[in-house]
């Protein structure tokens, strides 16, 4: 029961024993995509329609909210050529099951979707994104605390630990011990809220005072401090020659950091032929660091040097989206970290960047 005077609309308690029946009739009515084990310790988001299988006491996700709406690849058409030299096309198969409820990403991941909405928000707004984007739900969980050491999302001035309306969330889900308080972000969580409103009781202000303490308190727990406006100044105003070429010998170009990361959107398309006159036009993930990406007809590349594409990346994500969009390319998920064999990953290279305005050789030890 709500013990205060003062009810505050948009805000509402869930208490946790009630989330199982909660779970159980989202899984009636909608895909449910959420955090399952995988390969020992991963976590990964996938379908499920057990919410036994649902774990919601996770570090991180070994993958992201990216490749079920931006896929690594899809069909954008197929098309024909007929006898009198007409194409005639028809647009790739929707491959998006119906609505779906995304229940337990973190708020970094959250932030990740709001900025490729971003992205394929421009116009003219991506058809093949924004179908299967109107047709999901977001359903965050605030962090009581850092999920993993590597996590720092409270220097992008982006994300987390706990976001705010308007920041990417349908609803928000805040652990207050015995239960959930619920924030409202959008009409999708409102209309969320109205369907299963049985098991929701509205909030008070007493109970939403306890938002800014779990904030507080979880701040707390982050052991470095640095301000990505800084680097946003050092990219624009410093000469960072040397640096780029020593991490231009480091990096190997393998693309794990691009394809992990959860905001990346460089794609390639491709017309494939399968049948004499008849194919398809694909659009696959690409990275900005192979040498291919920017590579021309006749050969050309203006960014054939390493060095070069290290640090188109670094800016891409560190001032040019914060130019283009008013918000970093960047969310501190820190998934970069695990997955770059040479430590070659944003969190080193901000940190690295904070020490000196100068060239700085190496960012962590091999």
């Amino acid at each position: 029961m709500i013990s205060g005077e003062h009810m505050i609309d948009g805000y509402y308690n869930l208490k946790k024993e009630d989330l199982k029946n909660l779970l159980k009739a989202v899984i009636k009515d909608f895909r449910l995509i959420s955090p399952q084990p995988a390969n020992g310790a991963d976590f990964l988001f996938q379908e499920t329609e057990d919410s036994g299988k649902i774990n919601l006491n996770y570090d991180i996700t070994s993958n992201t909210l990216k490749e079920f709406f931006f896929p690594a690849r899809e069909t954008v058409f197929e098309y024909e050529k007929r006898k009198d030299g007409s194409v005639e096309t028809v647009p790739g198969a929707d491959t998006f099951k119906g609505e779906t409820v995304f229940l337990g990403p973190r708020s970094c991941d959250i932030r990740a979707v709001y900025f490729q909405d971003c992205f394929f928000g421009k116009e003219p707004k991506d058809s093949l994104y924004w179908r299967k984007r109107d047709k999901s739900i977001l359903i965050s969980f605030a962090c009581n605390k850092p999920p993993r050491k590597g996590c720092f999302c409270v220097y992008t001035n982006n994300s987390g630990p706990v976001l705010e309306k308007g920041e990417g969330f349908d609803l928000q889900f805040i652990d207050l011990a015995g239960f959930y308080l619920v924030e409202v972000g959008t009409g999708k969580g409102k209309n969320f809220i109205k369907k299963y409103g049985k098991l929701f009781k509205q909030s008070d202000e007493k109970i939403l005072a306890k938002k800014s303490c779990i904030k507080e308190s979880c701040l707390k727990h982050f052991e470095k401090e640095y301000n990505i406006m800084d680097i946003y100044e050092k990219l624009k105003d410093i000469n960072l020659e040397k640096l780029w070429e020593e991490l231009g010998k480091r990096c190997t170009n393998c693309g794990g950091c691009e394809f992990i990361c959860p905001t990346c959107f460089c794609f390639y398309t491709q017309d494939i032929e399968h049948s004499k006159g008849k194919g398809e036009r694909i659009r696959a993930w690409d990275s900005c660091i192979f040498s291919g990406y920017s590579r021309m007809a006749g050969g050309v590349n203006p960014h054939e040097k390493n060095s070069d594409r290290i640090s188109r990346r670094f800016f891409c994500k560190l001032y040019n989206c914060y130019k283009w969009f008013g918000v970093f390319g960047c969310t501190g998920c820190g998934r970069c970290s695990f997955v770059c064999p040479v430590n070659l990953d944003m969190e080193s290279f901000i940190a690295s960047l904070m020490k000196t305005d100068r060239y700085q050789p190496l960012l962590k030890e091999l």
